[in-house]
């Protein structure tokens, strides 16, 4: 029944409208006690139902890219899920995306796989050459990642390289063929 309860909860994110304050104001509390968590999860959940919506989110990416570091996995999840949407919306994000590497990277070793994964998609989802040699090293990493979800989204990420630099084909394939020996 709370599973209900929860689900008819967050239909108020989509029917309900907030001001550009509010959301800034959940996404920039400061803390790392349960009820700033819990914050930062309904400004993102926000966030998420405008995305759904059609609306166009990404004046909040300087606010939402400083919650990578978070250590709650709710709100880690949901800031993935954005970043991989607004990676690439422009060339802002684009940038303040670059200065978060070092937080994908971190959580390319994470314990919890789903985070390992994500951290990955988000990761070869910023659209910039100069990054290439780092997609491909992170990609090599989880193609050897003992859980079949990063790996299948390394196998994924390998498409998105390509299509950003065809020049690093040769490399790509022969991490095809470590994949395809995949049991």
């Amino acid at each position: 029944m709370s599973g209900l309860k929860a689900l008819a909860g967050d239909a108020m994110y989509f029917e309900e409208t907030v001001t550009t304050e509010t959301i800034r104001k959940l996404l920039n509390s400061i803390g790392t006690n349960t009820s700033v968590m819990q914050e930062k999860v309904e400004g993102m959940k926000w966030l998420l139902a405008m995305i759904s919506k059609g609306k166009d989110v990404s004046e909040f990416f300087p606010d939402v890219v400083k919650n990578v570091i978070a250590k709650d996995v709710e709100v880690k999840k949901l800031v993935y899920m954005y970043l991989v949407h607004h990676a690439d919306a422009n060339k802002q994000c684009r940038d303040l995306a670059l200065l978060a590497i070092n937080s994908f990277h971190k959580d390319l070793s994470d314990r919890n796989a789903l985070i390992r994964g994500m951290a990955l998609r988000v990761l070869t989802s910023i659209r910039v050459k100069d990054i290439v040699h780092i997609q491909i090293l992170a990609i090599k990493r989880c193609i050897r990642d003992s859980c079949p979800f990063v790996r299948k989204t390394a196998a994924h990420a390998i498409c998105k390289v390509n299509a950003l630099d065809p020049e690093s084909k040769e490399e790509l394939v022969v991490i095809i063929q470590q994949l395809l020996k995949d049991e």
